[in-house]
């Protein structure tokens, strides 16, 4: 788990020994960037919201698939639970690099951030999203 900017965190899959350290970090809602299935022994997302629920923390499934369009609400929904947080928000996908960049769409959109400060917030976590500059500019 790397802070990646402001109350937002991000991580790659989490499983269910994580949850404890999570709630401990201050995290009080988790986005599940990361479709089911797409890798054998994955946490399915409706056993993580119930461990999540077991620990007082909110659970948002917003998947994105790895290499298909993006769904055309994720970024206002990724959005609408950071804005209504009412702590650390962890978002998580296979590596947090989806997880990042949806962030980083809504954040420049929003004029929260430049382009620039995207990609440092990114590289900051080790999350290489000057790979993604291209996509990043789409959002300005």
């Amino acid at each position: 788990m790397k802070k990646l900017h402001n109350n937002l965190f991000v991580a790659g899959q989490i499983q269910t020994t994580d949850f404890q350290a999570i709630k401990q970090s201050g995290v009080t809602d988790i986005i599940n960037n990361r479709p089911d299935g797409e890798e054998s022994g994955q946490l399915p997302s409706h056993v993580a919201a119930e461990i999540a629920k077991e620990h007082g923390i909110n659970y948002h499934y917003l998947p994105m698939a790895n290499g298909q369009p993006m769904p055309e609400d994720l970024v206002d929904n990724f959005k609408a639970v950071i804005n209504h947080s009412q702590g650390a928000v962890l978002a998580h996908c296979r590596s947090g690099m989806r997880s990042s960049i949806i962030w980083a769409l809504g954040a420049i959109a929003d004029n929260n951030v430049t382009v620039d400060e995207a990609v440092d917030a990114g590289l900051s976590a080790g999350i290489p999203m000057q790979n993604v500059r291209a996509i990043l500019e789409t959002a300005v």
